[in-house]
């Protein structure tokens, strides 16, 4: 008997339920805390090999085949759940864009793990982001290792700052990644040649690629990356940091929230839910902003600066030479393969944020220290984790969202989910987040 439409529990859709990615995503789902309150499907091309997938959860679920260039037939799946998760990357070369159009035709939501700035800022925000509002559908991409704990660190840095001195912004910010253990997952290397394989002229590095034109919106000098970082957190030592290749990418959803912060409706802390519980204020950027982000080796400046021209000439010849990359092809891991699981659970990360304040009224500055830590190899582990509790921040918390960004759109993270999708990492256990105010820039505590 099937069940009512009202009685039903939110749904997410796995798409790609059968990559190597959903190896790790749908055990955790099958196995989470609060999985008497949802359900899931999985889906993709392949028939066999998600009954193989299903076959080895504790309880089985409804399977849906679905070729993404039959319109009909992605019409039929994103009907069946609230909330789409795809895995199938590279997004531009899957088809994506099919299962997005329907979630905003239908009102449904949308996350994925994608690191395509070229094609989210030509295809799909100018595209689709006035027909999401239109619907009221969440559309956010990058839910995983690139971009939440990047995304996230800022906006709990500005959460913090603003909770003692809600007239300052942030003016300065850097993060430092430190890995312990983890790889570049396939996922990514195939997105990196999605991009080589587009002209020049169409590849989009810039910070504020996916930021439209907008007279009201100040876009600061481009961070140039450079051979070496330092981060100088008061009374400990001096720490340089290597050129981190994630940065070109993250950076472009760090500016987008500062875009959507300062064009999204100021809500008062007042507001309420449909339930009448408190909704906190989602902080607001300020209008410039410098950002960068640093991979710490734990090397010095000198080796510092000597990895990243490492860096930098590794993918100088990749995005060079069509001949380099199918050199690189044969070392480089492909889409569906990974580390042992060994590795994928002995592998961390640390991920401290040190934001610096607009200036008091008596020129001091005051200095914000946030830390974002996650257990598992970041692009095949703990990436599920990210991408499990973004989806389920919207079909379970809908209610508790930010208010400034019910309206729907293309969204990032931080603005479409802020606070709930912070405690939802803080409560998983896979995470621990915290965030201090340190000193004003004179050496005095300010709590």
């Amino acid at each position: 008997m099937s069940t009512s439409k009202e009685n039903r529990k939110p749904t997410l859709i796995i798409y790609g339920a059968t990559s190597y990615t959903a190896r790790q995503l749908l055990p955790y789902l099958d196995l989470h805390r609060d999985s008497t309150q949802f359900e899931f499907i999985l889906s993709g091309r392949n028939k066999e090999k998600l009954q193989a997938a299903n076959a080895k959860l504790n309880k089985p679920r409804e399977i849906a085949v679905c070729q993404l260039n039959d319109e009909e037939a992605v019409k039929d799946l994103v009907a069946k759940g609230d909330v789409v998760v795809n895995l199938a990357g590279p997004f531009r070369w899957h088809n994506a864009e099919a299962l997005i159009r329907e979630c905003c035709k239908t009102g449904k939501h949308y996350v994925d793990l994608c690191g395509e700035s070229s094609w989210l800022a030509s295809e799909i925000i100018p595209k689709y982001n006035r027909l999401a509002i239109q619907s009221g559908s969440y559309i956010v991409p990058s839910c995983g290792f690139d971009s939440v704990p990047s995304d996230l660190s800022l906006y709990i840095s500005h959460k913090t700052l603003q909770k003692q001195y809600p007239e300052l912004s942030i003016s300065d910010s850097k993060s430092f990644f430190k890995l312990k253990g983890g790889s570049m997952s396939g996922g990514t290397i195939q997105s990196m040649y999605s991009l080589a394989e587009l002209p020049k002229d169409k590849r989009r590095s810039g910070e504020y690629d996916c930021v439209p034109e907008d007279g009201n919106f100040i876009k600061s000098k481009s961070t140039i990356p450079k051979l070496s970082y330092e981060l100088e957190i008061p009374n400990e030592p001096k720490r340089y940091g290597s050129f981190f290749f994630m940065y070109p990418y993250n950076r472009t959803i760090i500016r987008r929230s500062q875009y959507l912060s300062s064009i999204l409706p100021s809500i008062n802390n007042n507001n309420s839910n449909n339930n009448g519980e408190e909704v906190q204020e989602q902080p607001k950027y300020g209008k410039k902003m410098n950002y960068e982000e640093s991979w710490e080796m734990g090397k010095g400046k000198f080796r510092s600066c000597l990895f990243s021209l490492t860096v930098f000439l590794a993918f100088g010849l990749f995005f060079s030479s069509n001949i380099i990359r199918k050199l690189f092809s044969y070392i480089l891991p492909k889409a569906g393969e990974g580390v042992s699981d060994e590795q994928l659970f002995k592998a961390s990360y640390v991920v401290d944020n040190l934001s610096t304040s607009t200036p008091l009224s008596n020129g001091k500055q005051v200095q914000v220290l946030t830390t974002f830590k996650g257990q598992g190899d970041p692009g095949y582990l703990n990436t599920c984790y990210l991408l499990a509790e973004s989806a389920l921040s919207l079909a379970l918390n809908k209610d508790e969202l930010p208010l400034i960004s019910r309206k729907g759109g293309l969204l990032t993270p931080s603005i479409a989910m802020g606070n709930v999708l912070v405690e939802r990492l803080n409560k998983s256990g896979k995470f621990e987040i915290t965030s201090k105010i340190l000193e004003t820039s004179s050496g005095k505590k300010t709590e």
